[in-house]
């Protein structure tokens, strides 16, 4: 079943197994704000559990990739700004959890500048394809408030939690080729290169083998909570549920016959 959402903050297609999710106010620096967070929470919840999503690709439009939360409106909230924060990240977080815990991996193209709340869901991504000229900002103290967005998980993953510490407190900008270094984004492209690159990793993707993929993700976001001995029996029974695949039975059977396997996600 195809699936076309149109909201007025992104836009999300599936093609061939690939959602690709547009960020679609690029008047406004594409922002985070209350309709953003509600509407991405239930496109999440969505694709997650939808059996012919294998990949997600997450883009934007405009010169920005998002600015990140729109303090025009957190600044309209007065007194009821902590309610409202907390009614936002209610949405955006289940939002990025559901995201990094789906199957499907999803990939990032992102331009221009990143800032805020958005670079956490950027990190979040599972491989980040970005812009020569792309700026990656941690906006937070700048104006007196803490990193949201699971920030302080999604980036403390990528570049450990000394740096990220830093980069937080210092509110530090990284062009691409220092965040490329951290570890922060995994490929940099020529500025026109961007989408055609990501969107060529997200079709890959789309044609491997789904349940693998997720497991891989399972696996690596817990690796840092648990003993070796805790994540090799991890690892063990991970890997018997997944033989038990059609992909993994495909994957096997054309490398016997010299051929190149053809997976269906299941």
């Amino acid at each position: 079943m195809d699936l076309a959402m149109s909201t007025k903050s992104f836009d999300c297609t599936i093609d061939a197994g690939l959602a690709h999710i547009v960020l679609n106010q690029p008047d406004r620096g594409n922002p985070i704000d209350g309709e953003f967070c509600r509407e991405f929470s239930l496109c999440v919840a969505e694709l997650s559990e939808r059996a012919d999503v294998r990949s997600v690709l997450l883009s934007a439009r405009g010169r920005l990739f998002s600015v990140g939360g729109d303090l025009t409106s957190l600044v309209k909230q007065g007194d009821a700004l902590p309610r409202t924060i907390k009614a936002w990240t209610a949405d955006l977080h289940a939002a990025i959890a559901r995201m990094v815990r789906m199957r499907a991996p999803v990939v990032a193209a992102v331009h221009g500048n990143v800032a805020g709340g958005s670079v956490s869901l950027m990190a979040a991504a599972d491989l980040v394809v970005t812009a020569e000229s792309a700026r990656i900002s941690s906006a937070f103290s700048k104006i007196g408030f803490s990193p949201d967005s699971g920030s302080t998980t999604t980036v403390t993953r990528r570049i450990g939690v000394a740096r990220a510490r830093r980069f937080f407190l210092l509110a530090e900008t990284l062009d691409a080729s220092t965040a490329l270094s951290l570890g922060l984004v995994d490929i940099v492209v020529p500025d026109g290169d961007v989408q055609r690159e990501a969107e060529r990793i997200a079709r890959e993707l789309a044609a491997g083998p789904t349940e693998a993929y997720g497991a891989i993700k399972r696996l690596f976001s817990q690796t840092l909570d648990r003993s070796l001995e805790s994540q090799l029996e991890e690892e063990a029974q991970t890997l018997a549920a997944i033989a038990r695949t059609a992909d993994a039975r495909e994957g096997v059977k054309s490398f016997v016959e010299k051929r190149k396997p053809v997976f269906t996600g299941r």
